[in-house]
């Protein structure tokens, strides 16, 4: 006889693939004839940014530049030079996955460089980067709830859980024209430029949410091409987007994720000499996964008073999905800069920032590294370039639970300041910001069938209307009341118990 299953379902975000594909560089680099020669590297550089992604069945093509950033010092070692090298690059990925409406998450990394020059102007460049993807599918789960028949005894227990209520993804752009002003010098070509992005709130109303934040743009630029001279300029650029998300609501537990896929920075003044205006083209990306919570009751375990029980089950992993509350906090850390010292800072930047996170138990701990660049005059006044990484471990204020706890987590360089403390130190402060979301799972097996064998019926003590069984301390009604083919709540009713737990050795009574 097979018994008839209640099953309820909730959706749940499945990663369906991750891939990574690492993409060559190799060059053999002749300078432009408008570029002075070297006399010697100062950093080299690939900056990969994606331009386009796109996914057609099961296939997910990922298209993009890659620009070689070299900087060096002319031959007369008084100015920093740039020449850049754009490269397109293009790569695929086999999903292999019958899930609708995919998401893809794409993220590029530098994975190492090496460059020599082999003449002052003929270049050897070789390394890679990576192009990492991961795709997402709004799958669903199905757990049962009952077993329809009178003479089923079911263990169940309540679960908090998170259901995937919607995905969503959107490309959006911020372009601006942004003044330097006056009483700083007028830009004649831009050295580096640094791009990040901010959610200061995000709020959430019916399938749509509400992002505002700050992007910010960092320029080292140069004021005279003859001599060299630069100088900075930070813009802090305000933003309001809205995002679709079909089923996002104000009661929702949202994953915001942002990637800058790439941006385009140039001087009004290619045109006009006189001109102080940059103007800004940035692509963002922005992808929301939106949960709502919600109360299930999940069948342990179950028996039949009349026969043997046949289940088959599976297991689900539930999650509940929690935002981590954003966290700010510094890092500070004086290093060495060099036996030639250190007289004046040109720039410094965060180039990358390396971290994992890890539960003890008790508590997330989030350590890692900030890498701090630097470009600067030593004490003969010759431009340098230098990388210090500044070592951090901080532990987020979090409730911990029971279940398994998982974080997935973004940090953001909000700043980074400078000291120089002596003829060949600098204390760096970096002022770090931590966001992201915490999943607590759990693994349940839930019954997905069950069956008896009419013609087997379970052997009963029909002579007497009550046993005495003497019960110890700990033990459980429920394995009490499946040994006698009767109910936790006939033994409790008959004992006067509260309790699934015998608290104390004693006699108890069992209705037959």
């Amino acid at each position: 006889m097979e018994y008839q299953l209640e099953n309820e379902n909730c959706f749940v975000c499945e990663k369906v693939f991750e891939g990574n594909s690492e993409q060559a560089v190799d060059l053999d680099f002749s300078l432009p004839d408008y570029c002075p020669d070297i006399e010697r590297i100062l950093k080299c550089r690939i900056c990969p940014s994606v331009m386009s992604k796109n996914i057609s069945g099961d296939r997910l093509d990922v298209d993009g530049v890659a620009v070689i950033r070299l900087y060096y010092l002319d031959s007369k070692k008084q100015a920093v030079r740039l020449c850049e090298h754009t490269s397109p690059f293009s790569c695929s990925f086999n999903i292999k996955s019958s899930a609708q409406d995919l998401t893809a998450v794409v993220k590029v990394k530098t994975e190492y460089l090496n460059c020599r020059a082999l003449t002052p102007r003929r270049l050897d460049i070789h390394g890679a980067f990576s192009v990492g993807v991961a795709v997402y599918a709004k799958s669903q789960q199905d757990y049962c709830t009952s077993i329809n028949a009178p003479d089923i005894q079911q263990k169940k227990h309540s679960e908090l859980i998170s259901c995937l209520s919607g995905i969503g993804q959107q490309q959006f752009s911020i372009s601006e024209v942004l003044d330097i002003g006056q009483g700083k010098g007028l830009p004649e070509s831009i050295l580096r430029s640094d791009f990040s992005i901010d959610i200061e709130s995000a709020k959430a109303l019916s399938d749509k949410v509400m992002l505002k934040g700050e992007a910010v743009l960092h320029l080292l630029y140069v004021t005279d091409i003859e001599t060299g001279s630069q100088d900075t300029m930070t813009f802090n650029i305000p933003y309001t987007q809205v995002i679709d998300v079909q089923g996002i609501s104000d009661i929702s537990q949202n994953d915001i994720k942002l990637e800058v896929m790439n941006y385009d920075v140039s001087l009004k003044s290619e045109y006009d000499e006189s001109s102080t205006l940059v103007t800004l083209d940035a692509k963002i990306c922005a992808t929301v996964f939106a949960y709502n919570e919600r109360n299930i009751d999940v069948i342990d375990d179950a028996y039949s008073t009349e026969y043997e029980l046949e289940l088959t089950q599976k297991n689900c992993r539930f999650s509940h999905i929690s935002t981590m509350p954003d966290s700010s906090f510094s890092v500070k850390q004086e290093v060495k800069t060099g036996d030639n010292g250190i007289t004046k800072m040109i720039d410094t930047w965060c180039d990358s920032i390396n971290s994992i996170c890890t539960n003890d138990g008790n508590s997330l701990s989030v350590k890692g590294k900030v890498n701090c660049c630097m470009l600067a005059l030593d004490k003969d006044s010759i431009p340098f370039y230098a990388e210090r990484p500044l070592e951090f471990a901080f532990k987020p204020d979090i409730v911990q639970s029971t279940g398994d706890i998982s974080a997935d987590i973004d940090i953001l360089c909000k700043s980074l300041s400078f000291r120089i403390t002596g003829d060949n130190t600098v204390e760096f402060k970096a002022d770090l910001k931590l966001s992201g979301i915490l999943s607590e799972s759990k693994t349940n097996l839930c019954i997905t069938s069950a069956s008896a064998d009419e013609e087997k019926p379970k052997v009963k003590d029909k002579n007497a209307a009550l046993t005495l069984y003497y019960a110890d301390e700990g033990e459980n009604l429920w394995n009490i009341a499946e040994k006698y083919c009767t109910s936790v709540e006939a033994i409790q009713i008959e004992n006067e118990l509260t309790d699934d737990i015998i608290q104390a050795h004693s006699m108890i009574l069992i209705p037959m």
